[in-house]
């Protein structure tokens, strides 16, 4: 889908979380209490896509089931792009809405300490088809990772993406000390609405209170809590109708006119085109997530699929 930081560049941190203990590989996820169309999961420590996974598929019935649902997760690891499972619920003919908690990378506004994760909102909701509206932000204006990315390979951030110690805007990436809020104020109050959803709903604990993705300890889960929202749209009129109305409201911004040299696009549509793209042509990489790769190779005794010859044989 072309989000690069949620994609193949975790993908060595994540076996570590399975190598180590944080994630459990066979977890015993337990719905432990459950009210008509509501749910908490006890995911025991299980990778966040398992989890996050589970709790779609639970969503989606229970919504089909009652016309709207609210399923959470305890006791879960980091789930990566929210859009992954707003776009599992919305392939049922339902409206999603997905959020998650987040270690602290983001300062409150005005404010000089990391209080909140990046701590995305995603908004699902099917088109004509097998399309749909997909909408996944982040409260922040860019995601820690990125802040890395930048910092490895020698490149400034834009001005407003991230603070210095003192609370300040800053530009170079070895400066920084947490991330700006997505629209000053705006983005703190969303950020905080995340973690009533994602936090207090599952008992756990605060984005502050947690244990970074890429920091020790690694032996045991990290306690992220979810929050996964369903809605049938079919319970209050035709869902053909809807569907359709969302295309139309779709294709009406799209051909907004725009401003020279630009044009107008929804959420999603870059996403559309990055997975027609990277179909044909591959997933690019670049050279810390080759490297990253190659480690993980070696170590399994692999290694010689990052050869072109040997992976044509090995493949073909």
């Amino acid at each position: 889908m072309g989000i690069d930081t949620h994609g193949v560049r975790l993908l060595p941190l994540y076996l570590r979380e399975l190598d180590e203990g944080r994630s459990n590989a066979r977890p015993n996820m337990e719905t432990v209490r459950q009210f008509n169309g509501t749910a908490l999961i006890h995911a025991d420590s299980a990778p966040g896509v398992v989890a996050g996974a589970h709790a779609a598929r639970l969503a989606s019935d229970l919504a089909l089931e009652y016309g709207v649902s609210v399923v959470t997760v305890g006791h879960s690891n980091h789930f990566g792009a929210a859009s992954v499972y707003g776009e599992r619920i919305a392939s049922q003919g339902l409206i999603g809405i997905v959020t998650t908690s987040a270690a602290a990378r983001m300062a409150p506004f005005n404010a000089k300490r990391a209080m909140f994760g990046t701590n995305p909102i995603c908004f699902a909701a099917p088109a004509r088809g097998t399309d749909m509206y997909l909408f996944d932000m982040a409260t922040s204006q860019i995601s820690y990772s990125q802040v890395k990315h930048f910092r490895r390979n020698g490149l400034e951030l834009m001005p407003g993406w991230a603070l210095d110690r003192d609370g300040h805007p800053v530009s170079d990436p070895a400066l920084v000390e947490s991330l700006a809020t997505l629209g000053g104020y705006k983005g703190q109050g969303l950020a905080m609405m995340v973690q009533i959803l994602s936090c207090l709903l599952t008992s756990m604990p605060f984005d502050h209170q947690l244990s970074h993705l890429d920091a020790e300890p690694y032996s045991h889960g990290r306690q992220i809590g979810h929050c996964l929202i369903a809605m049938d749209p079919a319970r209050f009129g035709s869902l053909d109708d809807f569907r359709a109305g969302v295309s139309e409201l779709m294709q009406t911004i799209r051909a907004t006119p725009a401003t020279e040299g630009a044009h107008v696009q929804i959420a999603g549509d870059s996403q559309k085109a990055s997975i027609a793209r990277r179909t044909q042509e591959g997933i690019p990489l670049n050279d810390d997530e080759l490297r990253g790769l190659s480690q993980e190779a070696q170590r399994l005794g692999l290694a010689h699929i990052f050869s072109r010859d040997e992976a044509h044989k090995e493949f073909a």
